[in-house]
């Protein structure tokens, strides 16, 4: 978030008193346009950031400045870098509601009257939990964390299935994904991922945490995610339907893959069509192939979208169908709800619920 970012310029900026913008953005992950207009608002808000162009250019603070972050505890600071929904569940949202006050008066803009106003509160609300779900709440996230601040080990109950299985692990990093926790650590030195709800027991183990030269917590989330979403495409399905109905598609069949399929599949249409003598003018009907996870999974996807036809695999196109012929056979009018077919009492799907990793296996 912006707000977090203009943070961690502001502690840079106090620590390093001269920088340039390219290390800024470097180190922040951001385009250099990103961090100048960046800088901008600090000045706005009235941190005295300096700019010099030339060999002897840069970025700094005026000398002699002191920022009300100068003197937070590190708790504090640890409370506003995570956010307000981190900040809460990891047991930091005194810290975090002490932070922002001990800010406010900074970095908030005064209101028409002269007041200092809650300006980003009362414009912008972040609302990190997924719709229609209950909030996580993980029993053994304060253990957990405790042993992830300390860098010490940690004995655990795991469950999977419905086994629970024992692991000492090496705890490396916690990771918020929308609303669930995740625990990456090493097991016997290899990294592994664990859903921090499915820990069913935890214990702080005084022995220090064996961590890999060089790791980093966020490039090894984005390559395991990354894996995982990839692994999650276990099958090609060849499907057509009409370009009005593409919405309805992008929204049953979700994922980067599928995403990237449909766009491909679009710009295919209009070439075809130009080839034909219908210069750009868009297909009536597009054909996509969609990386989907299962049959079942893509059965159940593909009944969203109006007007689809399943063009390859022939199971899949044989078991859309099927349902599709049982859904009319029990709404038809006249069904008898008591003659409801097997197949539609429910089906039981291979996705995990909220998705995400679970140490050993992915689901």
């Amino acid at each position: 978030m912006r707000s977090t970012r203009l943070l961690s310029l502001i502690m840079d900026l106090s620590r390093l008193r001269t920088t340039s913008v390219g290390v800024l953005a470097e180190r922040h992950g951001v385009s250099g346009r990103t961090v100048q207009r960046d800088l901008a608002e600090l000045q706005a808000m009235g941190v005295p950031v300096w700019t010099r162009t030339g060999p002897a250019g840069g970025v700094g603070i005026v000398e002699g400045w002191s920022s009300p972050i100068t003197g937070m505890p590190q708790q504090e600071i640890t409370a506003l870098l995570l956010g307000e929904t981190a900040a809460r569940e990891l047991g930091l949202a005194g810290e975090h509601r002490a932070a922002r006050l001990r800010l406010r008066g900074e970095l908030d803009p005064p209101s028409a009257d002269g007041h200092v106003a809650d300006h980003i509160e009362q414009r912008v609300l972040v609302d990190a939990a997924a719709w229609f779900t209950e909030a996580e709440e993980p029993p053994a996230l304060a253990a957990v964390s405790r042993a992830v601040w300390t860098g010490r080990r940690l004995r655990m109950l795991y469950r999977r299935g419905a086994a629970a299985v024992s692991r000492l692990i090496d705890p490396l990093g916690l990771v918020l994904k929308t609303d669930r926790w995740y625990l990456v650590a090493a097991h016997r030195r290899a990294l592994r991922t664990y859903r921090v709800s499915r820990i069913a027991g935890a214990r702080v183990v005084e022995a220090p945490a064996w961590r890999p030269a060089g790791f980093s917590l966020a490039q090894h989330w984005a390559q395991a995610r990354t894996a995982f979403e990839r692994g999650l495409d276990g099958i090609t399905v060849r499907v057509a339907v009409d370009r009005s109905a593409l919405p309805a598609l992008r929204h049953a069949v979700p994922g980067a893959g599928a995403s990237a399929a449909l766009e491909a599949a679009e710009a295919d249409a209009v070439t075809d069509d130009a080839v034909d003598g219908v210069t750009g003018a868009p297909a009536a009907r597009v054909v996509v192939e969609l990386p989907m996870e299962t049959q079942a999974i893509a059965v159940s996807q593909l009944l969203q979208v109006p007007g689809v036809e399943v063009l390859s695999p022939t199971p899949i196109r044989d078991a859309v169908a099927r349902r599709a012929r049982e859904l009319w056979e029990a709404n038809a009018p006249g069904a008898r709800s008591d003659a409801v077919p097997d197949a539609l009492r429910g089906e039981p799907s291979t996705r995990v619920p909220g998705g995400g990793y679970e140490g050993e296996s992915l689901g």
